[in-house]
């Protein structure tokens, strides 16, 4: 599943990039809209995130690929899906991947 966008080699010594990882979508026969934190203001990902868990589209998700040392944990740059929005804390549901690590976690919407 990893060969269409990338060595599996490399990504065994170096992990995989934001854009790695929208490919790799794609080969998956997911229908992506990548974007970037810097291509985008917190307002928009909070329109976004609203969206993504709303129950208008099931269908719908929305990964988040973020530094886990802005939120105090211990690694690097990390993906994983986001579960929820509470809009009156600002805060999101990251349901982190590595579960033996971090399990689901809130964080504000203007750090992730």
């Amino acid at each position: 599943m990893l060969n269409c966008c990338v060595d599996i080699n490399q990504v065994k010594q170096t992990g995989i990039t934001f854009s790695t990882f929208a490919c790799l979508a794609k080969c998956q026969g997911l229908n992506t809209i990548p974007v970037y934190g810097s291509d985008s203001t917190v307002e928009e990902f909070r329109t976004t995130v609203r969206e993504a868990c709303s129950n208008e589209n099931p269908t719908s998700f929305l990964i988040v690929s973020y530094t886990r040392k802005v939120i105090g944990q211990t690694g690097t740059g990390h993906f994983s899906p986001i579960g929820a929005y509470d809009e009156s804390s600002d805060h999101v549901l990251v349901l982190d991947t590595a579960r033996f690590k971090y399990g689901p976690h809130w964080v504000l919407a203007a750090v992730i």
